[in-house]
């Protein structure tokens, strides 16, 4: 499959350049990989995305307001770019919270995704360098760039978007973190993924704030908004939503049906605190900004800080003192 010299590897046969970088990106530990043509986004996608930000459903997440220019042209984002490379990796837990416990979402229980996506993306930037193109230039991004990554996660074939907007990998689930790479190297792209979701409507069905319907989606309605990105203290109908939920929500994913092929991470660096199986009410109630950096340290829980957390924690408590 490939020729070793002293400088570099090089596609030789019946094996491609955009197999020997998908081969890498596996090697690297993404689940999924697939590869779409760096061009302007669509008119008719870009009207659909400017009316929902306009409508308010994004709350106050006003950096979704911003940098349409590069929203909508990645590149904008690259000058010379020509491929976007989008990846997939996998952060469903081996181990999981106890039911009773407060919980906290899935993707938030190993190290924060956002730094290990673009390592590994960099990773991948490097390979290609080394092997493919030398003069390559690219930049890397994992949810920390304007760029709609959904949409090109289903242009590059990696998956769909299911009624929650989640993007669901066929015969893997929902599980999975995304990320780009752009790239000025020129390479083929994979067929969009044209699957749809039909006529299942468990994540509708099952939303415990009914933030998602045949229309889309309201994120101010949300429990991860809630208990992510709003700062405002909970009220009781919000706090009553939220069950056991500390921080984030799963719901969608766990109803939805294709997540029964979802496989545990093997991803070190997404393995839990052990300190999280400890969490309980019982000791939420007294957890000070020493012991939240202890479980939480170097987590997407930082997004929503100690403050956050505790806002969070609040609401939780009161409503269980109110049934005591």
């Amino acid at each position: 499959m490939r020729i070793r010299d002293s400088k570099a590897m090089v596609p030789t046969g019946k094996y491609s350049k955009e197999d020997l970088i998908k081969e890498e990106a596996l090697r690297l530990g993404f689940s999924a990989i697939g590869i779409a043509k760096a061009e302007p986004i669509p008119d008719e996608i870009k009207e659909a995305y400017t009316k929902q930000v306009v409508s308010g459903k994004y709350g106050n997440m006003e950096y979704l307001r911003r940098n349409e220019h590069l929203r909508f042209d990645p590149t904008e984002l690259l000058e010379g770019c020509k491929s976007i490379i989008c990846l997939a990796m996998n952060y469903y837990p081996p181990l999981k919270q106890d039911k009773e416990a407060p919980q906290v979402a899935y993707y938030a229980y190993g190290r924060d995704y956002h730094k290990v996506v673009k390592k590994r993306s960099d990773k991948l930037l490097k390979f290609i360098r080394e092997n493919i193109d030398k003069d390559v230039i690219g930049r890397s991004f994992a949810d920390s760039a304007p760029i709609l990554e959904r949409y090109w996660a289903v242009k590059s074939g990696i998956g769909f978007r299911g009624k929650s907007g989640m993007i669901i990998l066929p015969r893997k689930g929902t599980f999975f973190v995304l990320g780009e790479l752009l790239i000025t190297t020129e390479l083929k792209p994979d067929k969009p993924n044209t699957f749809e979701c039909g006529k299942c409507t468990k994540c509708i069905d099952n939303c415990p704030a009914k933030a998602i319907d045949e229309d889309g989606f309201d994120a101010t309605k949300c429990l991860s908004y809630l208990t992510i990105e709003q700062s405002d203290e909970l009220n009781d109908t919000q706090a009553g939503q939220l069950g056991n939920r500390l921080y984030g929500c799963d719901t969608c994913q766990k109803v939805c049906p294709h997540n029964r092929f979802a496989q545990a991470t093997k991803e070190t660096e997404f393995m839990p605190n052990k300190l999280l199986f400890d969490l309980s009410f019982e000791n939420l109630k007294h957890l000070d900004e020493q012991q939240y950096i202890k479980i939480f340290a170097g987590t997407s829980v930082k997004r929503a800080g100690y403050k956050g957390l505790m806002r969070t924690a609040r609401a939780l408590l009161k409503k269980r003192n109110k049934k005591d």
